[in-house]
């Protein structure tokens, strides 16, 4: 009981921090440039925005299908989107941009009765969507160098590359892993750690799969292209005249960013970032502020229409997914 009273404590005290951030950058930028600008965009751009966001989470439903067909689970590509608009409703209240990621897999792997493979595979799904995202942010910084540079942004940059290598050499470490878990002691950790290291059996068997490794990773990349094609489509809504190549630099980094779990659906830290990294490229401020909004606003939408998701998920059939 008191955990849950502590849980919810820290919720409604992240909850406020979002808010109280949100409002501080918006105060920040202006009230008034905010409006203005957000009140200049061009319905005609709406259905595009939708339209591109939508082909984006069916790149991303057809790489989580891949890595669970690999684990031998066949589900369809239609109730995988269904369960990944769900994972949108819980990020709205859950920290960082990726908290609904957990929901997500907590609900399918009820729907496959399989707890373990689920996280397996959306933490492999987000995994080479990650990959995908430091590659591309990769390639783009190598095409805009000297505009980094005079930002101030290719050694963050250059780090982000290298702290995410770092990690990936961390998750594929076996016997990094084997040797922590040997110093776990007692009844309960003994069993978190079993739990754990079936986990990592299931994400350590895709050293295997090549051919799936490398097929999720141009998923990703195409991901990752058409995010920064959604974000340009929300510049011209704006009619902000934005290069597209300052736009595949700066959105991998402010995503990654926020996924540092602290507030809602990254609430306030995603505007913040917005608008002082396109202030770091020469833009103004007010500019980066309202393309996170309108992108907020959009994840809004999709957001509502997973929590109807959620409130139908109980009457789906566990046998709408099959392992044979």
């Amino acid at each position: 009981m008191a955990s849950t009273v502590s849980g919810t404590g820290r919720g409604v005290a992240r909850l406020a921090a979002g808010i109280v951030l949100l409002a501080g950058v918006i105060w920040w930028v202006g009230p008034d440039d905010v409006l203005r600008g957000l009140a200049r965009i061009r319905p005609v751009w709406i259905i595009p925005i939708l339209a591109t966001a939508y082909l984006g989470m069916l790149i991303s439903c057809l790489r989580w299908k891949v890595v669970l067909e690999a684990r031998g689970i066949r589900v369809s590509v239609h109730l995988l989107i269904f369960y990944y608009t769900i994972g949108y409703f819980f990020s709205s209240f859950l920290p960082s941009m990726f908290g609904g990621d957990v929901a997500r897999s907590y609900i399918f792997g009820r729907q496959i009765h399989n707890q373990v493979e689920s996280f397996a595979s959306v933490f492999m799904e987000r995994l080479t969507g990650l990959t995908g995202l430091v590659l591309v942010a990769g390639a783009a910084t190598l095409l805009n160098t000297a505009t980094l540079r005079e930002a101030g942004l290719l050694p963050g940059m250059c780090a982000i590359i290298a702290g995410f290598c770092f990690f990936l050499f961390l998750v594929f470490n076996r016997p990094l892993v084997e040797r922590a878990g040997r110093i776990v002691r007692g009844k309960r950790l003994s069993r978190a750690r079993d739990k754990f290291l079936a986990f990592h059996d299931a994400v350590y068997s895709f050293r295997s799969e090549k051919r799936v490794v490398a097929l999720a990773l141009l998923h990703s990349v195409v991901f990752q292209f058409l995010t920064s094609v959604n974000t340009w489509i929300v510049c011209c809504a704006l009619g902000l005249d934005i290069r597209f190549l300052d736009i595949m630099v700066v959105v991998p980094i402010i995503l990654l960013i926020c996924a540092i779990p602290v507030t809602p659906s990254a609430a306030g830290i995603w505007e913040l970032a917005f608008a002082i990294f396109f202030t770091r490229l020469g833009y103004d401020r007010a500019a980066g502020a309202n393309i996170a909004l309108v992108l907020r606003a959009k994840n809004i939408v999709v957001a509502l229409l997973g929590g109807l998701f959620y409130a139908l998920s109980g009457h789906i059939p566990p046998a709408a997914a099959d392992r044979p």
